[in-house]
């Protein structure tokens, strides 16, 4: 009897939370610019707890849009987090499921975000990213984007390790950023983002590991064939005159901010803190502080702001200081200190020794400041003459 009205409970709340979803859906969001194909938002709240995920809408194809759609709630378990939502106690462990998506020329992609009481009843935290081709409903996986995936895999691993082991707290239970999970996986106007399992790569917000590479990173390894999807997502650098680069980064500059990051200078610090989690306490430089957010997308990205000891509820975005770029074909860690001058002319330079470098945690090398307007943008070489940083500043 006892099982019996367990089932019928279950099956009860399922019932309310459907209801409740209709009624608490909302719209909007994403729509692609050649076909009326649309992202809708789909909201379920219970106090501080709900759930957020997408839905494709708007589609010529249906059985396409509906086979997408019941990817994500089948892959994401859309309804057993509704049934764990509608049997949370208050003052429990709660649940939040959000999500981030991307619609291009009929390319996909979304990464849902599942944090709170899992499956099994115990506090986790789970990412589930999908993508798609909506022109034939495939589901991409790295040989869409890669002339060699297993090459791409074996440089984006080298990076990892060389670049942001050593970076990684000695707190973390689990840290092993090799192999990369390129089967979870998702692409916005920027770059690409693998998402580990908690149990290979956590973080100390107990949320699971994540890294992302921008698209100029990877330049030597994207298809580009007419109508593949690195074309088809912009993602290809062109082959720019040394006019054509120089007058691109006056512009990306004069804007304040630079390729591939979804920041700006004078953006609230309390805003970011918010959006992308910061982990711990910000390190100081002479005049300053550096923001290390724990978001994917910040991976050896710095934000700078001012060098208050008290709260960043004023604090605003300073500056930005990039160890991963490419600018317009200036590219971190390829391009040399005579090319960049012979694109953007002579600098006013300054030489880091190693007390000064150490200060502003760069290795000993050269910076050569170009000023455009009001903002100034730092290139800076190592002592083997090749770009290592690029920071934006007013």
């Amino acid at each position: 009897m006892r099982v019996i009205l367990r089932r019928f409970t279950s099956v009860l709340a399922l019932f309310l939370v459907c209801a409740l979803f209709v009624f608490n859906t909302a719209f909007a969001s994403s729509t692609d610019s050649t076909t009326d194909a649309h992202i809708e938002d789909i909201s379920t709240e219970s106090g501080d707890n709900y759930i957020r995920y997408p839905q494709l809408a708007g589609m010529d194809d249906t059985p396409i849009q509906n086979a997408v759609n019941d990817a994500i709630v089948n892959e994401a378990g859309i309804s057993q987090r509704l049934i764990t939502l509608s049997m949370l106690q208050p003052g429990g462990t709660g649940l939040q499921v959000s999500y981030t998506a991307y619609l291009h020329d009929m390319l996909f992609s979304t990464a849902i975000s599942a944090k709170g009481v899992m499956e099994n009843q115990r506090n986790g935290h789970v990412y589930t990213a999908l993508s798609y081709d909506l022109k034939t409903g495939t589901r991409l996986t790295m040989s869409d984007f890669f002339l060699n995936p297993q090459a791409a895999q074996a440089w984006m691993e080298e990076q990892l390790t060389s670049t942001l082991e050593d970076d990684l707290s000695t707190y973390l239970l689990y840290a092993e950023l090799t192999p990369l999970p390129l089967d979870n996986f998702s692409f916005d106007q920027n770059g690409i983002t693998f998402y580990y399992p908690y149990h290979q790569f956590s973080l100390l917000s107990e949320y699971s590991g994540a890294v992302q590479f921008q698209y100029g990173e990877l330049q030597n390894f994207l298809i580009r064939e007419e109508g593949s999807v690195p074309v088809r997502l912009g993602a290809i650098v062109p082959e720019y005159t040394d006019a054509e680069i120089k007058t691109l980064i006056e512009a990306q500059v004069s804007q304040g901010t630079l390729p591939g990051i979804n920041v700006q200078l004078g953006d609230s610090i309390s805003d970011l803190i918010s959006a992308y989690r910061l982990p711990g306490t910000p390190d100081q430089f002479p005049g300053g502080r550096y923001f290390q957010f724990e978001d994917a997308a910040f991976r050896q990205i710095l934000i700078l702001s001012d060098a208050l000891t008290s709260g960043y509820e004023s604090s605003v975005v300073q500056g930005i200081l990039a160890r991963r770029m490419n600018l317009y074909g200036i590219q971190i860690g390829v391009t040399e200190q005579s090319r960049w001058r012979e694109i953007l002319g002579e600098p006013w330079t300054v030489d880091y020794d190693a007390y000064t470098a150490a200060d502003y945690g760069l290795p000993v090398g050269t910076a050569d400041y170009y000023t455009f307007e009001d903002t100034q943008l730092m290139l800076y070489a190592d002592e083997s003459g090749v770009l290592y940083a690029v920071q934006l500043k007013k």
